[in-house]
This record gives C-alpha cells, structure tokens and sequence, in this order.
C-alpha cells in the first residue's frame, strides 16, 4: 500500500478514485482509475452523507479489485467552487544567529500571514504561498537555506465554509477510508493539464461538471481567481432528454457518443437508435441531437464569456483549458468555443500515463502532486509547503496523532489524522 498514491475526487455526479505510483524513471503512472455514480452531492456540496460515502465506498472497492491491494487511506480534492480566495502578507525576523533562513522561519511566516478576519462561519484551509521576500528582495521561490534579516510573504489565504468542508471529510470517513490530507482542486488540475509558460503568460481553466462550471485563472505563475457558474452538462442531458422523449440515463449515453457542435464530416440524415421507456427502441435523427447540443453549449459558453469579461482578469489570459466531462467530451467542442469567447482554447488532456482524457483532470493532479511530494522534487514551484491545519469535529479524544509530509513545493494541506471509528 505504501507504493501507491490513492486520490479521490467527490464530483456531483460521479466519484472518482485513482491508485498511482512513480515509475523507476521518475515518471507517474496511473495504475487504476474507477468511478461510481453519486447522487449525495448538488452543486460540489455534499448535501447527503449516507449516498456520498456509499459511492466512496463503491468506488474505492472497485480500486482494489483492479490493483489488488487493501486501500485504507487516501487524499482528497478541495472543490474550488466553494472554496474563496484573500490575499494577505506575513513578516518575521529570521531567528538563527547567523541569519540563515531554516524550515522554521518559513512555518513562522505563513503562520503570521494566517492572521486575518475571517467570518465565523469558515475556515482557513491553507496557504498558498505567491512569492517570499527577504530584506525587501522579492520574487523567491524558495528562501531556505539563504541569508537575511527580516522574511517577508506574499501568499492567498483559502477559505471555505466550516460544515461544508466537515461534511465532506465524514463522507470519506464514514466509508471507512482515512483521510491522509488534501489538494486544493484548482491547483490539481493545473499540476495535471497546464504547461509552466501557461500558467505565466496566463491562462483560464474551465472545469465543467455536472452542475456547475467553475472558471481559474492562472497568471504570472499562480491561481488569481476562481469564478462559479450554477450550471453544468446535466442541463445538455436534461436538454437531449425532454426533446428527444428518452430517458435521462440514454439521454447521457448518447451525448457522450454522438454530441458534437460545429462543423463535422458527419451525414446529417444518419438515425440512431436508442431505447426509450419499456424497452422499446426509436430512431433519432443526428442533426436534431446536433441542434440540441449546439443550443445549450452555445448558451453556457456565452454565460463563461460573460464571467470572463466582467472580471479583471479577460485581457490577462492569452488562451482556455476545457476540462471535464461537461465540455471536454463534445467533439468539435475547441473551435466552437474559440469562435465565441474569442481566445484559443484547447481541451486539457493529463499527460500522465492511464489518464488521458480530461474527465481525470482533477483525479489525476492529486496522485502526481502527491507522488512528486513524497520524492521530495521540485517538480513545479508554482506553490510552497502549506502550513498544517486543524480540522475541528473529526476526531473524537484527545490523542490526536499528526500526519507528517515531505511535501516541500506540493499542494497537500497537511491535516490531522483521522480515526475512523469517529462514527
């Protein structure tokens, strides 16, 4: 068990779980990746704990059948949608005699960039360190092991709402997996689908699910915003299902199968046949669907476009990463978009190996960054260790016993560990 890395992603439709390993190359590999269908989460909030954990529960089963190993731990992903970003700065002096700038210091600083108000009801999640400055030179990466007086950061605070996060963590305890520590969704996908000069020159993620669309904007190196949009490509299914009379279930089939927008190569007087209620089967005409489609998908692009423009961040990102199972799927989906948001967009496929298709974007982020953390590389450094934090009412007892990482420049929020007989 301690060779692979198992990651879970709490989706609203689907849960996906993956087991992953460093070759002897270096290289990450995915040796497994599962999913099982999850009616317990609206909108990437758990609103039933019970039918979360059992699709957990499932789909970690599953896992282990394909790998052959007893999975009992795992990391997690941090939805950003409901997840907000604050800026803020820290400041210490360096402690040693000899000013040497040690593990210590840097704990100490983001600690002190921790000190912020924050409404009663949320939660610092943690840090992500932007860019440290010492003795007014700014732009390190990394500061350990340089000289200096006086340590300064730069760094986003990450809060979300207290019982939402609590309601996440007790769906992944109750199915009896522990939970060993978290990935900040945005930066998960970033790890798995953007290229480094992307992310400098900047770039916006669209990571569509099934009920909501969240918008990153990646610039100058780091995560800059994060929109939300309440709608997702179940209201494509919902569409294909009311217009065409079939059920929900054949309506997704066939939008994965056929879906396309744009121009094809395709017959448009092509029928395709699918089963509608009690077994009987009908004939659907392509360019219908294709109309259908075509519809809805411009409409949700023009609502991104929208949220892209009204922020600060439009003139900011030279091109658009389509993730996700919402968009990503839809053939001819990469010019259709360009052509309405007006910036080049292509769909953000995982490179690493036995993930290559953008419904594992997320899944995918949280198994390479954790392998790389615990190789202790320097495989990005977009971000910094994230300091340690307390989650509140998942332990019971005092003994509560600290994970330890190595993660040096991950996106692992270290945590405390939890005991599954919390339930």
């Amino acid at each position: 068990m301690d060779e692979y890395i198992i990651g879970i992603d709490i989706g609203s439709s689907k849960v996906r779980a993956a087991a992953g390993k460093m070759d002897k190359y270096g290289k990450v590999q995915i040796i497994g990746i599962t999913s099982a269908k999850c009616n317990g989460v609206k909108k990437g909030i758990v609103v039933d704990i019970d039918n979360t954990s059992e699709a957990v529960r499932e789909c970690i089963t599953a896992l282990e059948r394909m790998v052959d190993i007893k999975i009992k731990e795992a990391y997690i992903s941090l939805p950003g949608g409901i997840s907000e970003l604050l800026w803020n700065k820290g400041v210490v002096a360096v402690s040693s005699e000899d000013r040497e700038i040690r593990e210590n210091d840097v704990k100490r600083v983001l600690k002190a960039s921790k000190i912020v108000t924050i409404p009663s009801d949320k939660e610092i999640i943690g840090v992500i360190p932007e860019q440290y400055i010492i003795d007014g030179y700014d732009k390190i990466k990394d500061p350990i092991g340089m000289s200096g007086l006086r340590l300064e950061v730069d760094s986003q605070i990450i809060l979300a709402q207290t019982t939402v996060v609590n309601n996440l963590f007790k769906s992944v305890i109750k199915a009896e997996v522990k939970v060993l520590g978290v990935v900040f969704q945005p930066l998960a996908i970033s790890q798995a689908v953007l290229k480094d000069d992307e992310i400098q020159r900047g770039v916006a993620v669209i990571d569509m699910g099934a009920e909501c669309t969240n918008i990153y904007v990646y610039e100058g190196g780091n995560l800059t915003n994060i929109e939300t949009a309440a709608l997702g490509g179940s209201i494509i299914t919902n569409d294909i299902s009311v217009c065409l009379k079939i059920p929900f279930l054949e309506a997704e089939n066939l939008k994965i199968k056929y879906a396309s927008v744009g121009e094809d190569d395709a017959n448009y007087n092509t029928k395709i046949e699918v089963d509608a209620d009690y077994n009987n089967k009908i004939q659907v005409d392509y360019y219908t669907l294709k109309q259908i489609v075509e519809a809805r998908v411009e409409e949700l692009l023009y609502i991104i476009d929208e949220k892209l423009r009204s922020s600060e961040y439009y003139e900011k990102v030279s091109g658009i990463v389509i993730v996700g199972g919402g968009l990503g799927l839809i053939k001819g989906i990469e010019d259709f978009s360009s052509n309405i948001i007006k910036k080049p967009v292509r769909v953000g496929t995982p490179g690493t190996v036995g993930s290559s298709n953008p419904l594992y974007a997320c899944i995918a982020g949280i198994v390479k960054d954790v392998s790389y953390a615990a190789k202790g590389s320097n495989f990005s450094g977009k971000t910094e260790k994230l300091q340690e934090n307390e989650y509140k009412g998942y332990t019971k007892g005092k003994d509560k016993k600290e994970v330890k990482s190595e993660n040096k420049n991950g996106i692992v929020l270290k945590i405390k560990e939890f005991f599954t007989d919390f339930f």
